[in-house]
């Protein structure tokens, strides 16, 4: 069975994921929000009797240079997170070798820091360019998808809103509504607007939330490859009512291969546990009787695939 250390050492970099991903919401609803009031802020200064189509358009046009300003600003705090999130998963195995080198006086500091010293960035890379994702689309193309899909709900108010023959203040009001994150939409706003998002953010929240996730399994994985003590990494669904889906009922609890694990489904919350079924003892002990010099096919293999990391 893993020692309490290691499991304690995966425990702690899913609460800090977690904790990132929480953050990352916020940050994300501050950068919308601020759209709201500028368009608040420009509503206010109208007089509801005089505006004129040609205010609409205006609008419009402002709303759409906002929202691609917003998704650059997006971009650069999806990418500032998956970086962290990729070393929050790495350095679970990174630490689970520096606590047995030092326990054991292995003086392999500089061996297991330059072994997983690039892990990260190609973990990053992964998700950046798209190479873990069938449709191969980087995060810069999915964020532009979002753009156009929020242009798209734009066009699609006004036409409405023109169709139900609303005024232009009607209309320039439900737009309001639409990119305010803290107000609920009025009842028959499913009803008038059925194609449109029912909250201006979700999409950049999800791909945001997924690019996370993904990143840190992807460092997972990545890092547990060079581990020849981990076994598989064990699938634990969350198991909440009414947000599992039958594809991770079925894979909860099960342990895949390092190389076979799959990525969580967008917007997912189960989690990936590495199993390393000898204890840190054990570990710390064959580790310093194989650089004794005790023959170990094992660790001889792992040594060679991987030497080219410890130059």
């Amino acid at each position: 069975m893993a020692s309490k250390d290691y499991l304690k050492l995966c425990e702690e970099a899913q609460n800090k994921k977690l904790k990132l991903a929480k953050k990352q919401e916020k940050q994300i609803k501050h950068i919308y929000n601020d759209m709201y009031l500028k368009v608040s802020r420009e509503l206010k200064k109208v007089n509801p009797n005089t505006l004129s189509e040609r205010y609409l358009e205006e609008l419009q046009k402002e709303l759409a240079k906002e929202i691609k300003s917003i998704h650059k600003k997006i971009e650069k705090i999806v990418k500032n997170n998956i970086d962290k999130s990729t070393h929050l998963a790495n350095n679970v195995q990174l630490d689970f070798f520096m606590r047995i080198n030092e326990q054991y006086s292995l003086n392999m500091k500089d061996t297991f820091s330059s072994m997983f010293s690039k892990i990260p960035k190609v973990a990053i890379d992964e998700i950046l360019f798209g190479e873990v994702y069938k449709d191969r689309k980087g995060l810069s193309e999915r964020i532009w998808q979002y753009t156009k899909k929020f242009d798209k709900d734009i066009d699609y108010i006004i036409s409405e809103g023109i169709a139900n023959k609303k005024s232009t203040y009607e209309i320039a009001k439900d737009l309001e509504i639409y990119v305010n994150l803290k107000v609920s939409k009025p009842w028959d706003w499913s009803n008038v607007y059925p194609n449109v998002s029912k909250s201006v953010d979700y999409n950049a929240q999800r791909l945001a939330r997924t690019a996370v996730n993904h990143a840190f399994q992807q460092a997972q994985k990545r890092s547990c490859e060079k581990n020849p003590y981990v076994e598989g990494i064990r699938w634990i669904s969350s198991n909440i009512h009414g947000r599992t889906c039958e594809l991770c009922k079925e894979r909860d609890n099960q342990v895949f291969s390092v190389k076979d694990v799959p990525l969580d489904h967008p917007n997912g919350l189960c989690t990936t546990v590495p199993e390393i079924p000898m204890s840190l003892e054990e570990i710390g002990a064959e580790l310093r009787a194989w650089i004794d010099g005790e023959k170990n096919i094992k660790l001889d293999k792992w040594f060679e695939e991987y030497r080219g990391d410890f130059l």
